[in-house]
């Protein structure tokens, strides 16, 4: 039986360990400063529940370090001080921006189990449909982790720290940036008093169709066009909103790139 640790208990810990639990791994110990995280989320997993890096046993054959990106060093050092890893075990973090080589002074092995995918603690998380990258210290960790990534992704692959690198800010752009976008078509319909649903067919098919297709294959608007007389009318209608203005200068000077 294969042990886990889970050092972290925020969303990516908790919905990570949930999907081990049920993929049948043994989730020996979810680690959290919160004890009423630590608690809840041990419970759900039949776990042992921990609050500081001290309460943690060398019972597993996986540490995964699903904690902020500012804090994977401070806590690879605090649990390699510790000595409770097993020299048989393996550490990994699951930040996509930080590479595997930052547990590598505390660690003889180690990697990366990185699940491509926003994730909030009251909404079920449906692995299966989650990419998860994979990267280790060597070949038979790879194999590992790709075995581990397999029990509960039907998407798994191995990304090197460049390659993830690229893949992360490619997903700020993704998600990140598109919802502050929606969130500004949001805010230009509501000053008139517009249903924002309107958008919702335009925004479904704008996402369906680069399934397929690329997305410079498919764009359109006035920035395409070269209709300067509908971009000097949006610019005016965005004076009272110079952020929002600013946005729009630089994504339409961005597509006007496409046809170069």
């Amino acid at each position: 039986m294969i042990g886990i640790t889970i050092i972290g208990g925020g969303n990516v810990g908790y919905h990570m360990g949930q999907a081990l639990y049920r993929a049948g791994y043994d989730i020996v110990q979810v680690l959290s400063r919160d004890p009423d995280k630590a608690i809840a989320a041990a419970e759900s997993m039949r776990a042992m529940p921990a609050a500081t890096i001290s309460n943690l046993n060398d019972f597993s054959t996986v540490y995964i370090l699903a904690v902020p990106d500012d804090a994977i060093a401070s806590v690879a050092q605090e649990l390699s001080d510790i000595g409770y890893v097993p020299e048989d075990a393996i550490v990994v973090h699951t930040s996509g921006a930080t590479p595997a080589r930052a547990l590598q002074p505390y660690f003889p092995n180690y990697g990366v189990f990185y699940p491509l995918q926003t994730m909030k603690r009251q909404q079920r998380a449906n692995f299966r449909k989650i990419p998860v990258c994979v990267q280790a210290s060597d070949k038979q960790w790879e194999g590992f982790l790709m075995e581990l990534g397999e029990a509960i992704s039907d998407e798994v692959s191995l990304i090197n720290d460049e390659q993830r690198a690229a893949l992360h800010l490619a997903a700020v752009f993704v998600n990140n940036f598109t919802n502050a976008i929606l969130q500004a078509s949001h805010d230009i319909t509501a000053e008139q008093q517009v249903p924002f649903r309107l958008l919702q067919p335009l925004l479904q098919k704008t996402i369906r169709q680069v399934q397929n297709k690329t997305p410079k294959s498919l764009q359109t608007g006035p920035a395409v066009r070269g209709d300067q007389k509908t971009i000097a009318r949006h610019l005016q209608q965005l004076d009272g909103h110079p952020e929002l203005a600013d946005i729009y200068r630089a994504m339409t000077a961005y597509i006007q790139t496409f046809e170069e």
